[in-house]
C-alpha cells in the first residue's frame, strides 16, 4: 500500500491564527522559566500580543476566504479542516474572549504563586482548540480540537485549588479556603461531567461512520443527500446507525453549550472557576460548540431534519424556560450569569431548528452580540468580586449608582441588552432568531422563546433595582482596573452601536456562512 500525501492543500497561511496562539503559548511556558520574566505583568502583555497578531491575521484571512459564490475549494489538509469566513468569525469571537481572560490576571494569578505561566499557556491552548473545532470539516478533527479546549479548562477551573505558592507538601498543608475548595469541586465535576459528555460523543461519531463509511462532514451530507420526491429510498438516510449516532453526538455537544437536561455542571463551575475564566467560558466554550453543531446538521445533516428537528425544538423550549426560571432564585450573581447562559443556549438553538441561511446568520449574529454582553457583564462582577462564599452576592451591588454611576450604567446596559430591551444589541440579536424560526413556519418556538425571555425580565432587573434602589452597606472601596474599564466601554459602544445599527453585522453574518 502506498502513501501519498497532498501537498497542494496545506494552506499554511490560512492557519496563521491558530500557529501564533500556539507559538505564543510554548513561548510563555519557555520565558516562565526564568524568574524576571515569571511575572503576571510580563506575561499578560507578551499573551495580549500574540492575541492582538491572530487578531490581526483572523480580520485579513475572513476578507480573503473562500465563499459559496466564488468558486473556490475550502477544503484544506485533505479535507480534515475547512477555510471559510464562518471559521473566521468564530476566531475572532474566541480570541476577544481570551482577551478578558488574559486582563484578569491584574487579580489573578497571586503575585506569589509560581504556575502563572502554566494559567495563560492553558488559555492560549484552549483557543487554539476552539479554533481548530470551529474549522473541523472532519468528525476526528473536531473530537481532537473539542478535547484539546476541555482538558485546558479542566485545569483552568481548579486554578484557584492551586493554594499557597505552588511548594506546599501535604504534610504542611494549610487550612483550604471556600475559594479553593469551591474551586476542587468545581474542576472534579466539569472533569468527569465533561468525560461522560465525550465518551457519549465519540460513541455516536463512530455510529455516524459505521453508518456512512466516511468522517467527512460536508461528505456525509452529500451521502445522505435524497434527488426524488416523497419517500426517500438512499440507503444511507434509512440506516438507523445513523439516527443513533447523530442523536449520541448531539447529547455530547448539549453537554458543552449547558443545554438542560445537560446543564446540571454549569453553575457550580461557573461559581468556582476562577471569574476572568467563568467569562471566557461562558461565551467561547458556547460559541465553539454552537460552530460544530451549526456545521454539522446545516452540513451534514441538513435534509434529516424531520428527525432531528422535534428533539432539538423540545431541548430549545425547556432549556429557554428552565435557566431562566433557576435563575430568579439565585443570590449569587455568577450562578445567575450561568442560568442566564443556559437560557440563551436554548435562543441560540432556535437558530439551528430553523435549518436555513437565515437561521445560521441569526446564531452568528447572536453570538457576537452575546460576546459583547457577557464579557461586560463579568467585567462588572470581577471587579466587585469580594472574598468568602459571599463574594459575588448580589448585594454587593447595592447603591453602586451613587458611589460609581459609569459602572452602574454599563452593568444596566448590560441587563437590559442580556433581557432583550430595545434599542440594544440584545434585542435585535433575539429578533433575528425569531424571525429565522417565524419564516420556517416555526410559530410555537417563538412564542415559547417570548414567554421565556419575559420571565428572564425579572432577575435582570433586580441588579438594576439593587443598584439604584438600595443603599450600600459598608465602607469598602471599589477599584475599577484599567483592563476592565476598556473591556466595559469597548462592550457597552458595540452594544449601542450594533443596536441602532444592526444591519451592518446581520449582513457580515449573511456572508459567514458555512460551506
Amino acid at each position: 500500500m502506498e502513501l501519498k500525501i497532498n501537498y497542494e492543500d496545506m494552506l499554511w497561511t490560512a492557519l496563521s491564527p491558530e500557529l501564533t496562539i500556539l507559538f505564543t503559548a510554548f513561548f510563555l511556558l519557555l520565558i516562565g522559566l526564568k524568574k524576571s520574566f515569571n511575572t503576571n505583568e510580563y506575561l499578560s502583555k507578551a499573551t495580549l500580543v500574540g492575541i492582538i497578531i491572530a487578531l490581526f491575521f483572523s480580520f485579513a484571512l475572513w476578507g480573503s476566504a473562500p465563499t459559496a459564490e466564488s468558486g473556490m475549494s475550502p477544503d484544506m489538509f485533505s479535507k480534515s479542516l475547512i477555510h471559510d469566513k464562518f471559521g473566521q468569525t468564530f476566531n475572532i469571537i474566541f480570541l476577544l474572549m481570551a482577551m478578558f481572560a488574559v486582563l484578569g490576571s491584574v487579580r489573578y494569578p497571586q503575585p506569589d504563586h509560581e504556575n502563572k505561566a502554566e494559567y495563560f499557556a492553558l488559555v492560549l491552548m484552549a483557543v487554539v482548540g476552539m479554533m481548530f473545532l470551529a474549522k473541523s470539516g472532519n468528525l476526528i478533527t473536531a473530537f481532537v480540537s473539542l478535547e484539546i479546549f476541555s482538558i485546558s479548562l479542566y485545569i483552568l477551573c481548579g486554578f484557584s485549588a492551586k493554594h499557597g505558592t505552588g511548594k506546599e507538601h501535604p504534610s504542611n498543608a494549610q487550612e483550604l479556603s471556600w475559594a479553593t475548595l469551591a474551586s476542587q469541586e468545581s474542576t472534579v465535576k466539569y472533569l468527569l461531567t465533561g468525560a461522560f459528555a465525550s465518551a457519549i460523543l465519540v460513541y455516536g461519531m463512530a455510529l455516524i461512520y459505521a453508518g456512512t463509511g466516511t468522517t467527512e462532514i460536508r461528505f456525509i451530507g452529500k451521502l445522505l443527500h435524497c434527488e426524488e420526491a416523497g419517500d426517500c429510498m438512499n440507503p444511507y438516510s434509512r440506516n438507523t446507525l445513523v439516527y443513533i449516532g447523530m442523536g449520541l453526538l448531539f447529547a455530547g455537544l448539549a453537554f458543552k453549550v449547558s443545554l438542560v437536561p445537560f446543564h446540571s455542571w454549569t453553575p457550580d463551575v461557573y461559581q468556582g472557576a476562577p471569574t476572568p475564566i467563568t467569562g471566557f467560558m461562558s461565551v467561547a466554550t458556547k460559541a465553539a460548540a454552537f460552530a460544530l453543531i451549526a456545521r454539522v446538521f446545516f452540513t451534514a445533516f441538513p435534509e434529516l431534519d424531520k428527525v432531528w428537528m422535534p428533539i432539538l425544538f423540545g431541548a430549545s423550549v425547556i432549556t429557554m424556560l428552565v435557566g431562566n426560571i433557576a435563575a430568579i432564585f439565585q443570590d449569587d450573581v455568577k450562578r445567575m450569569l450561568a442560568y442566564s447562559g443556559v437560557a440563551h443556549a436554548g435562543y441560540l438553538l432556535i437558530g439551528i431548528v430553523a435549518n436555513s441561511q437565515d437561521g445560521v446568520a441569526s446564531l452568528i449574529f447572536y453570538l457576537n452580540v452575546y460576546l459583547f454582553m457577557n464579557i461586560g457583564a463579568f467585567a462588572v462582577v470581577f471587579i466587585l468580586e469580594g472574598e468568602g462564599k459571599e463574594g459575588n452576592s448580589i448585594s454587593r451591588f447595592k447603591g453602586l449608582a451613587k458611589n460609581h454611576p459609569l459602572l452602574a450604567g454599563a452593568m444596566s446596559l448590560f441587563m437590559l441588552s442580556l433581557a432583550g430591551f430595545p434599542p440594544t444589541a440584545g434585542f435585535f440579536g433575539k429578533l433575528y432568531v425569531f424571525m429565522a424560526a417565524i419564516k420556517q413556519g416555526y410559530i410555537l418556538i417563538t412564542i415559547m422563546a417570548v414567554i421565556a425571555t419575559v420571565i428572564s425580565v425579572y432577575f435582570y432587573l433586580r441588579i438594576i433595582a439593587m443598584m439604584y434602589f438600595h443603599e450600600k452597606e459598608g465602607s469598602e472601596t471599589v477599584i475599577v482596573p484599567r483592563g476592565m474599564a476598556t473591556i466595559i466601554a469597548v462592550s457597552s459602544i458595540a452594544i449601542i452601536l450594533i443596536g441602532f445599527f444592526p444591519s451592518g453585522l446581520m449582513q457580515l453574518a449573511l456572508e459567514s456562512i458555512p460551506f
